[in-house]
């Protein structure tokens, strides 16, 4: 929809990515931010969310189909918001983390009948590093290990980070391993490194945005492969870009690399 602004609600509106996205929205002439929803849960839920100058009312529900829906919630918000958007037939950005394998499946069957863009970071940075870390470990080669390491602040619910996890996968993928050679944390007695194993460890402090490590180290050198995010706007920008792509798509399940090879 080219010549008119994109009716964007915004799940999660009160939480640090939702107002993020919110504040963004009110200052991209391509949006109008058409719902902000917040959790009926929260009895400490005000009325309103103050986005620059002016109030935008907060809802626990949606009574009819925007453009697009952009889920900054939890993993079970992200499932009450999923019912909805195959309700209205509306288009979906999914940047919520932490879903298991049962919630996964639900997405992935959702995206049959609705475009769903989902990411475990909308950083450009971040798609960037995905998109390489795999071959460069490969390329490195098994005598190399491998450790991943995140930070986050401490208000974050899940551990290890979407982003880490996805790191991993590609990890994984391009060297042919599995899931049983990873280890989150370590503790104890745990004898030699295996061969083949891949460390993931989760930092909770602060107000830390996001900081995202890779380290290859093997014989005589280390490579590190490091993303800092320096402010959640760089995620917001990420997510309103993959709902202005998503809501011209035909059903399917799509990712952040989608969104930027297509621009």
């Amino acid at each position: 929809m080219p010549n008119e602004q994109i009716n964007v609600a915004v799940a999660g509106a009160a939480g640090r990515m939702g107002r993020a996205v919110l504040e963004l929205a009110a200052n991209d002439a391509r949006f109008h931010i058409a719902a902000a929803l917040d959790s009926q849960d929260d009895h400490a839920r005000a009325n309103s969310i103050r986005v620059g100058e002016i109030d935008v009312p907060l809802s626990t529900s949606l009574t009819g189909r925007r453009d697009v829906l952009i889920d900054f919630t939890v993993a079970a918000g992200t499932m009450h918001w999923l019912e909805i958007c195959r309700k209205w037939q509306m288009p979906m950005v999914i940047g919520a983390t932490g879903h298991d394998e049962e919630q996964l499946a639900a997405i992935a069957s959702a995206a049959h009948e609705i475009a769903i863009v989902k990411a475990s970071n909308f950083s450009v940075g971040v798609q960037a590093m995905l998109s390489r870390v795999g071959a460069l470990v490969k390329q490195m080669g098994p005598t190399f290990d491998v450790e991943i390491v995140e930070h986050h602040h401490r208000h974050k619910v899940d551990a290890p980070s979407g982003t880490a996890l996805s790191l991993l996968d590609e990890i994984l993928r391009a060297t042919g391993r599995t899931r049983d050679d990873a280890v989150f944390g370590r503790e104890g007695r745990t004898g030699p490194r295996p061969v083949g194993q891949i460390g993931i460890h989760a930092v909770r402090m602060g107000e830390i945005v996001g900081h995202h490590e890779v380290r290859i180290s093997g014989p005589g050198e280390t490579l590190s492969l490091v993303h800092t995010a320096h402010s959640r706007a760089t995620f917001a920008a990420g997510a309103l870009r993959a709902a202005s792509w998503i809501v011209s798509r035909r059903a399917g399940l799509y990712s952040m690399a989608d969104v930027l090879a297509d621009q």
